[in-house]
């Protein structure tokens, strides 16, 4: 059986797919952000960077799962959570558990020429903390070239 986030409009729904409901992603993808936040100790203005900078009080009815903030996340908060869970995943696979914080927080002393990184000579997470949605895809896809060998 295969998933599918979304149903496609132009499409018959396929009974061998899964749909999952935006709520039910939201759901999911705040819980695992929120553990993310916990487990790399960022603070709370550097989650809400991640998360696109919500308001403080917004940021804390999600992290409360408050329904009426879960319905209400947007197209690009959704999007950073996809991202930020890709993220996760691909430090599990590439890395120990215990090495995670010290990939995001790793500052090049190589001379910017000497390797490709999106983010330059800082750290990976300082560029995910610049709020750009393309930093968090970028950091993504470097992982990802990573795990594959590319």
């Amino acid at each position: 059986m295969g998933y599918r986030m979304e149903p496609a409009f132009d499409t018959v729904p396929d009974p061998d797919v899964l749909v999952i409901p935006r709520e039910a992603q939201a759901a999911a993808g705040l819980k695992a952000f929120f553990h993310m936040v916990d487990e790399w100790g960022l603070s709370v203005d550097e989650a809400r960077r991640l998360l696109g900078n919500p308001s403080r009080s917004r940021f804390y009815d999600l992290r409360a799962g408050k329904p009426s903030a879960v319905r209400s996340l947007s197209d690009d908060e959704l999007d950073r959570l996809a991202y930020l869970s890709g993220i996760y995943a691909m430090l599990n696979l590439l890395y120990s558990q215990d090495s995670h914080d010290a990939w995001l927080r790793n500052e090049s002393r190589l001379p910017a020429e000497a390797m490709y990184r999106p983010w330059g000579l800082g750290s990976p997470l300082g560029y995910m903390l610049s709020g750009k949605l393309k930093a968090l895809a970028d950091v993504y896809e470097y992982l990802d070239a990573e795990r594959c060998g590319a």
